[in-house]
């Protein structure tokens, strides 16, 4: 029975991990509550949101429910039919009292994205 709850409300691209291409990053999350089962968002396989330094992916009703501990993952997937060559980008993970607000994500390969966020209980 999960007792606290986060709202992932948006990821904003400061800085996409190919600085030199200009189609920018196919972004896609994985979170995953407790160890449980992985949810990806969006959740077709060939799904993603294109992302630019400087857009915003708005994600509605993004509510993760958990009761240790729930991990959210940032990924890139250029290919689309291979999910097992997306990169990396970024990860959080968020736990009880983590409290409201936004978490800025950068790593070695040029990504930088911000996730927004609420801390429901």
């Amino acid at each position: 029975m999960s007792k606290h709850s986060i709202e992932v409300t948006s990821i904003k691209c400061n800085a996409t991990s190919e600085t030199n291409v200009s189609s920018g990053d196919e972004v896609y999350l994985v979170c995953q509550a407790d160890g449980g089962l992985p949810i990806r968002v969006p959740a077709g396989l060939n799904e993603s949101e294109k992302m630019k330094k400087g857009t915003t992916w708005t994600l509605n009703n993004l509510v993760l429910n958990f009761e240790y501990e729930v991990l959210v993952t940032i990924w890139d997937h250029d290919l689309n039919y291979d999910p097992n060559l997306a990169t990396y980008l970024q990860s959080n993970d968020f736990q009880p009292g983590t409290g409201s607000g936004s978490k800025r994500l950068t790593n070695h390969n040029g990504a930088d994205y911000t996730i927004n966020y609420n801390y429901i209980d």
